[in-house]
């Protein structure tokens, strides 16, 4: 604070962009002063910010559905039926399912069990408490004086099986693998077909092993023994099958976390998931897996500053965020610095940059001035000539300073310019764009 002719004056940083602020001075005499902070209308609010968090999950989902890229999810709720989330949780984890049963095929659960029968006299191999009383009770039955004991005794016969509550259970959760392989058989998709008649041999093959001949599938509920809780590969086993049918409900996450203060980073990534479900209507997406990472805890969007991440388009072309230019890349070279634009859309031999900027809009003329350093700074690497075809910057501004910049006219004829992107508002003129430089790509192929 700063005393002034006029009084105290001074800036403070509230940890909210609005909200009421209560000023107390403690001088004497105390004065309270209440006064509301209004948030600037010029940036996007809180209501924004989770519509962004909302599109950019539902594209990811609209994505996986579109493309059947192999990803892990976060999912809940118990469903036993097949579905395009269960059969990536097969196809990526059916390699320890494997390991698994080779380790318990090795070294099956199995205890010793006695019966009593009638056996021979020469194939009694144990003399217990039992049958010297049975032999008691049954005296001058043997062939002679010296040889008492009768061919045939009644005794108890000791015997390894492998019929215990595990194994059983272990049968029974096999031909339920069996059964859903199967359905996988007959799914639309080639690809998956063919895994499943890969998969569903191996399965037939552990279903002839020894030790499972002479067991029946547990009948019933099943229930975690205390071998299930302890045991490190019947545990594990029991978990996959578990975690099997547990795909009724699933949902996309981030990567990492995003800050509320971040929000010019959560900006840039929905300004990309945008643009890709604007090409995704189009019928320009083919293949969105690169978008997304297998992670342990489940969060898989992968969009994240300083690092590169690229779908496939029609007619050869590619949208990819965060992809880095550098002296030594291969098809496109800068000869200052590493370059970084946050989207490049490729198509054709042909780099169209969509510079993202969460920025009010007087400061934009600026920002357009620094987007000539994509246009001069990347360049071939076969001539040298100049790569980047357009360059455009895309804001939650509504254009109403500079409104030049946003005009169509200024950007047919400088290559360049500014569009209108706000959570909840359509921008016709942008998804235009993005369609009409697939068209032009895709006519040039034929």
């Amino acid at each position: 604070m700063v005393r002034t002719n006029s009084g105290w004056e001074g800036e403070w940083t509230a940890p909210f962009q609005s909200g009421l602020l209560t000023f107390t001075i403690d001088q004497g005499e105390r004065k309270t002063h209440e006064t509301y902070l209004f948030p600037d209308k010029r940036k996007i609010t809180e209501a924004d910010y989770t519509q962004m968090i909302a599109d950019i999950l539902a594209e990811a989902a609209a994505c996986f559905q579109h493309c059947g890229a192999y990803l892990k999810f976060d999912n809940k709720g118990f469903a036993r039926k097949t579905s395009l989330a269960q059969w990536d949780y097969v196809d990526r984890s059916f390699y320890r399912l494997q390991q698994w049963f080779r380790d318990i095929q090795a070294r099956p659960l199995r205890r010793l069990t006695t019966t009593d029968q009638w056996i021979r006299r020469e194939n009694v191999k144990h003399v217990t408490p039992a049958l010297l009383a049975w032999s008691e009770r049954h005296p001058g039955n043997g062939m002679s004086r010296e040889i008492p004991v009768p061919e045939l005794v009644w005794s108890g016969v000791r015997e390894d099986t492998y019929s215990v509550y595990e194994n059983r259970v272990l049968l029974r959760q096999l031909l339920e693998l069996q059964h859903l392989l199967r359905e996988y058989q007959r799914v639309s998709m080639d690809a998956i077909r063919s895994k499943a008649g890969y998969y569903l041999d191996r399965v037939n093959g552990w279903l002839r092993s020894s030790f499972l001949q002479q067991l029946q599938p547990h009948a019933g509920p099943v229930v975690v023994s205390q071998v299930f809780r302890k045991h490190p590969i019947y545990r594990s086993w029991f978990s996959w099958f578990q975690q099997l049918y547990q795909f009724n409900e699933y949902s996309i996450g981030f990567q990492n976390s995003i800050p509320l203060k971040d929000t010019y980073h959560l900006y840039e990534i929905w300004v990309f998931m945008q643009l890709v479900m604007i090409l995704r209507e189009n019928g320009s997406l083919l293949d969105s897996s690169d978008l997304f990472t297998l992670e342990q805890d489940g969060l898989v969007l992968k969009l994240s500053e300083k690092k590169e991440s690229r779908i496939k388009l029609a007619g050869g072309a590619t949208l990819a965020y965060q992809r880095r230019f550098k002296p030594s890349t291969r098809d496109y070279v800068t000869y200052t610095h590493d370059m970084i634009p946050d989207i490049v859309l490729e198509a054709e031999g042909k780099l169209y940059i969509f510079d993202p900027k969460y920025r009010i809009d007087r400061n934009l003329p600026m920002a357009l001035g620094e987007m000539h350093k994509y246009r001069d700074g990347i360049v071939r690497s076969t001539d040298g000539s100049r790569a980047v075809e357009e360059v455009y910057i895309i804001t939650p501004a509504d254009g109403k300073e500079n409104s030049i910049l946003f005009g169509d006219d200024y950007m047919k004829k400088h290559r360049m310019g500014v569009y209108t992107l706000k959570p909840g508002i359509w921008n016709k003129e942008l998804a235009n764009k993005l369609t009409n430089i697939m068209s032009e790509s895709v006519e040039a192929l034929i």
